[in-house]
């Protein structure tokens, strides 16, 4: 910044003081607005990253649960042959 340029709001005259504000006004309601923008973007980012995240979590959930009722019925099965097997090697069956 060249401080050269620089001038104290008290030296300025009445209309150029008017002017720079509504300026600064107007660039404060652009950076306000743009910045809400980008808040509601990273906002809408955020919760479809929180939605897979939890979709992941219910898709791991349920094939763990599939594991699990397959290793229930396979052993189901080999108790099941198990005790066919037992019940034809028992003489008198």
């Amino acid at each position: 910044m060249n401080n050269e340029n620089l001038k104290p709001f008290n030296t300025w005259t009445a209309e150029a003081h008017r002017q720079a504000s509504i300026k600064g006004g107007i660039a404060s309601g652009e950076a306000r607005r743009r910045k809400a923008a980008i808040r509601a973007y990273v906002s809408q980012l955020l919760e479809a990253y929180h939605e897979c995240e939890q979709e992941a979590k219910e898709i791991t959930r349920q094939e763990y649960n599939a594991r699990k009722r397959a290793e229930r019925a396979r052993r189901a099965s080999r108790q099941q042959s198990e005790v066919n097997r037992t019940q034809t090697e028992q003489p008198g069956h």
